[in-house]
């Protein structure tokens, strides 16, 4: 009984503000800015009033920004006993439009490449609409360039629009003077955690170069991901004339030297597998590494250990020395892999690295049913994109890796071969919620002897970063029992569409094809087809796929694929 009694009881009223007549967005910025819009129903009359006789200029200066300066307004307001009601409706009327535009930056910024594109990407252009908010908003990105390059005496000594609305026309006016632009002057450092050398080759602009805000970031975050530093605060003094610089005074403080991870996943390549990883990020004062980490599951595992050291600038060059163990067991194949190596990583561009690499494997194989021992020097180079910050979900971008490895028997190899191998993966943006992701891989081995190629480096293909619809390693040439022993060439692609159906879940739809052969001439593409599920969890996407095998002879039906990890 009470609570139908509740029920019955209406709510308090509620006061309104309707409006007919405009766009959406333009009927959000006329109620921002009416003060009748978050009146009460308790309103005294005489407030009411006013505020409703006032609404009339409100209006018209909201309508005003986007450049309707002649409105009709109609409107009308009732109060009954519980509440009040405004009703608007407004006709905007003709939109005064831009006549004449000048916009341009003097002095020294006359010449520079960023402010002169910001000058010819300007939105204003004769015969456009007024906009105000755009107006001020470009305003203010100028004002923005401008101090990231370094004119910091810069100043508009013209900014207006004059507005004519009898003639329906707006002059527009903006003239950027941006004085000289400064330098970069002294740079010091407060810290005690690596030699004073290494933290300066973080530092890649000198004193006298043009000032841009953006080579600030890249120090910051160069030193920021370099493991030696928890924390960085970069001050940035502009001095006026006569020295027009600007000094850098950067503060380090240590991060914290041991780091211990570990973690358990799983994916129906490997089944279940953990890691578990240890890394010393300053062994000393002169930038040394360590780090050891083993992982193991069903299908592949095994032990790695790597000893870092910067060869000059920490940012740009790297020496490794490596040492590791690995095994690996499939449904027709078996590997036992022990290895030791040098390996220098370089960086050669933006985000492009450089590594050569001479590695020695000793390794036991079953392939096929029959057993072999082999003793490689691997001489190699490769090339890779590797992106600075790759979000869980990227709406676009691009990864890429190529490289050359092979070897011979003056080298003191059991065989001789010559690899080339590379991959690709692109994002491309669709509609808003929805992304394209493809990606591409092939190999080629140039051989003298096929059957002393070890399992390590013979191709296969199927699985789940393969072609799915079919087991892991499935895919390549066979012997005569029908066992697959992995060919001399591989080629794989995907194309996938994925649609984001709530904040951190999408949908996918894929096709998979490829194979691993003995010859480009030989080549016979596998098929899969199927769709998936996607969760962006805290630690990374989780997909989960069901893939239909097109081959008539496929082993299955269909396959469940579960993996974790970034779409780059």
């Amino acid at each position: 009984m009470a609570l139908a009694a509740a029920l019955l009881v209406p709510g308090p009223a509620r006061a309104g503000v309707e409006i007919k007549g405009l766009s959406r967005t333009t009927e959000r910025a006329v109620r921002a800015g009416l003060s009748l819009e978050d009146e009460p129903c308790t309103v005294a009359d005489v407030r009411l009033e006013r505020l409703f006789r006032r609404a009339d200029r409100e209006i018209r200066e909201a309508l005003e920004v986007y450049g309707y300066f002649v409105p009709t307004i109609g409107k009308s307001l009732e109060r009954g006993d519980d509440c009040w009601k405004a009703r608007f409706t407004v006709d905007r009327g003709p939109r005064v439009r831009l006549r004449n535009v000048k916009v341009q930056v003097a002095d020294d910024g006359a010449g520079d490449p960023a402010l002169s594109r910001l000058v010819e990407r300007s939105p204003f252009k004769p015969g456009d609409g007024l906009n105000q908010r755009s107006y001020d908003d470009y305003k203010q990105s100028v004002i923005a360039l401008a101090q990231q390059r370094g004119y910091f005496d810069g100043r508009f000594v013209a900014a207006r629009i004059d507005v004519y609305p009898d003639d329906l026309a707006a002059d527009l006016t903006l003239d950027y003077a941006a004085g000289q632009r400064y330098r970069f002057g002294p740079v010091e450092f407060d810290q005690g955690v690596v030699r004073e050398p290494i933290a300066r080759s973080f530092v890649e602009f000198a004193p006298g170069e043009p000032y841009d805000a953006e080579r600030i970031n890249d120090l910051y975050t160069g030193l920021l991901v370099s493991g030696f530093f928890e924390g960085v605060e970069i001050r940035t003094t502009p001095r006026p004339g006569p020295d027009r610089d600007v000094a850098v005074t950067v503060v380090l403080t240590p991060s914290q030297p041991r780091t211990w991870t570990t973690g358990a996943g799983f994916a129906t390549d490997t089944g279940i597998r953990g890691r578990m990883s240890f890394l010393h990020q300053r062994l000393n004062d002169r930038g040394h590494q360590f780090e050891a980490s083993v992982e193991a599951s069903q299908v592949i595992g095994g032990l790695s250990l790597t000893y870092r050291l910067p060869a000059g600038n920490p940012r740009e060059e790297w020496l490794n020395f490596e040492a590791g163990y690995q095994y690996e067991d499939t449904d027709d194949n078996e590997s036992d892999q022990f290895r030791i190596g040098v390996r220098q990583v370089r960086r050669r561009w933006r985000d492009w690295l450089e590594t050569r690499f001479v590695n020695y494997r000793r390794e036991e194989f079953t392939t096929g049913g029959e057993q072999g021992t082999s003793n490689l020097v691997l001489p190699g180079i490769s090339l890779s994109t590797q992106p600075r910050v790759v979000p869980s979900r990227p709406r676009q971008g691009q990864r890429f890796f190529v490289q050359v490895s092979g070897t011979d028997e003056i080298l003191g190899s059991d065989t001789a071969f010559l690899q080339l191998e590379g991959r690709a993966r692109a994002i491309f943006p669709l509609w808003s919620t929805a992304r394209l992701l493809t990606r591409a891989e092939a190999g080629f081995t140039a051989k003298s002897d096929f059957d002393e190629l070890p399992f390590s480096v013979r191709y296969f293909a199927g699985g789940d970063d393969s072609v799915r619809g079919y087991d892991y390693k499935t895919l390549g040439p066979t012997d005569d029992q029908g066992l697959v022993i992995g060919g001399s060439g591989k080629f794989a692609a995907s194309v996938e569409i994925d649609q984001r159906v709530l904040s951190n879940w999408s949908i996918a739809a894929f096709v998979d094809v490829g194979n691993a052969f003995d010859d480009w001439g030989s080549v016979s593409l596998k098929t899969g087809v199927g769709g998936g599920v996607r969760w962006f969890s805290p630690l990374g996407p989780i997909r989960f796929d069901v893939a239909v095998p097109l081959d008539r002879d496929a082993p299955d039906s269909f396959r469940i694929h579960v993996t974790l990890g970034p779409d780059l």
